[in-house]
């Protein structure tokens, strides 16, 4: 790490919560006109962080790493437009509720497997919500 950066984080989130935030912050940068500048530090931070995470914990960038963030950010895509198909259209709304807590839970098994991936074993850091009953054509290849 360069001797002008700062060893602070500025949040204390695990890694997978990071990518998380990474991801939806990137969504609203590219999708919103509001507060552009306000996700840009944002994400500049989450950075910042994510690069403290790798280089204290000594995890490699390795081509699993990369996938499991590619999924989250994919998943949160998805749940955005279907947020957005909830609000257009009252009489989907249920099934889009439904279709977009089976996703969450596909991105809450993504950032499960990403924490053990970077040997962050606390059980308190892991997401519950992983249920995905029913959902059918979202299976992925870990």
């Amino acid at each position: 790490m360069s001797e002008d950066k700062d060893n602070n984080f500025k949040f204390q989130l695990p890694i997978a919560d990071l990518l998380d935030r990474l991801t939806v912050d990137q969504i609203k940068e590219m999708l919103l006109d509001k507060s552009k500048g306000d996700y840009t530090k944002s994400i500049a931070d989450i950075e910042h962080d994510i690069d403290l995470l790798l280089e204290s914990k000594d995890i490699k960038c390795s081509a699993r790493l990369l996938r499991y963030a590619v999924v989250i950010a994919q998943i949160n895509v998805h749940i955005w437009y279907i947020k957005d198909k909830m609000a257009e259209d009252p009489d989907s709304y249920n099934d889009n509720l439904k279709l977009a807590h089976q996703l969450n839970g596909i991105r809450n098994q993504s950032k499960n497997l990403l924490l053990e991936h970077c040997g962050d074993k606390e059980p308190s850091q892991k997401r519950t919500n992983i249920e995905t009953d029913s959902l059918e054509g979202w299976q992925v290849s870990y």
